[in-house]
């Protein structure tokens, strides 16, 4: 009776950690834009790269590394192929949040709907493999909200996944800001 007791008790404790983890990341049953979901990811001071300097980049609504250089450059997306034969291009994005921006900022995807970004710990493997991309676009979100964590810019790691080169417009909000809107081209010339 002991044994089952332990049992029960193991996978219950199994259950809620698991459960934790898709809260955590925000899963949700994928949508009708090709099988990405559109929730959004919750992101925390551990899933940051600690704090940055300024880099002279545009900051937007408290937010830097939106709007870059290059980022109409059809190389710069990298394809990538899902298990589903899909083709999927990453664009990588390193995020920064203000301290004027506390407590976080949120990031979202406006248009187009297909378009989703991917952060924290689901981006934290480095393969590529069609069963990797397939997990990481099920991991994508259409909006990232990001913690400020210290007096200087909090950065964070990740893509921005579209279906196509594609004009993308963003929307950056944060408590006490007004919401600013930014397209930037992503391959797109």
């Amino acid at each position: 009776m002991k044994r089952i007791a332990v049992v029960v008790v193991a996978l219950l404790v199994i259950g809620a950690a698991v459960g934790l983890a898709l809260v955590r990341l925000g899963r949700s049953a994928p949508s009708g834009s090709g099988g990405l979901a559109s929730t959004t990811i919750v992101l925390t001071c551990p899933d940051s790269a600690g704090q940055q300097g300024r880099n002279g980049e545009t900051v937007v609504g408290g937010v830097e590394g939106l709007v870059l250089p290059g980022s109409g450059n059809p190389a710069s997306l990298t394809a990538w192929r899902g298990t589903n034969g899909r083709r999927y291009y990453f664009y990588k994005v390193f995020l920064a949040v203000s301290k004027s921006s506390s407590p976080f900022a949120t990031v979202s995807i406006v248009r187009p709907t297909s378009a989703r970004m991917v952060y924290g710990p689901a981006i934290a493997a480095s393969s590529t493999g069609p069963a990797r991309v397939t997990s990481l676009v099920a991991a994508s979100r259409s909006q990232i909200r990001m913690p400020v964590c210290g007096p200087r810019f909090t950065g964070f790691a990740g893509a921005i996944v579209v279906l196509k080169p594609s004009n993308v417009t963003f929307s950056v909000s944060s408590p006490g800001r007004k919401t600013q809107r930014v397209t930037v081209p992503l391959g797109n010339t």
